[in-house]
């Protein structure tokens, strides 16, 4: 488990660390809208494109 602190964009920080450290999956929090794009919000989305692991999106309760 890991707590990050860090500057700059949230999703490039998140693949940054995930490949620095062998990731095999990233877990992050979906919106649960309609698109793809409102599903998983902005840095969902910019990780899971940027990634070189699996990503796993969890619909959080409203």
């Amino acid at each position: 488990q890991y707590i990050i602190t860090g500057t700059g964009a949230a999703a490039h920080e998140i693949v940054r660390f995930a490949k620095e450290h062998e990731a095999d999956l990233i877990a992050v929090g979906a919106h649960g809208r309609f698109s793809i794009d409102v599903l998983l919000g902005p840095t969902a989305n910019h990780v899971l494109h940027g990634a070189s692991c699996d990503v796993l999106a969890v619909r959080l309760p409203k």
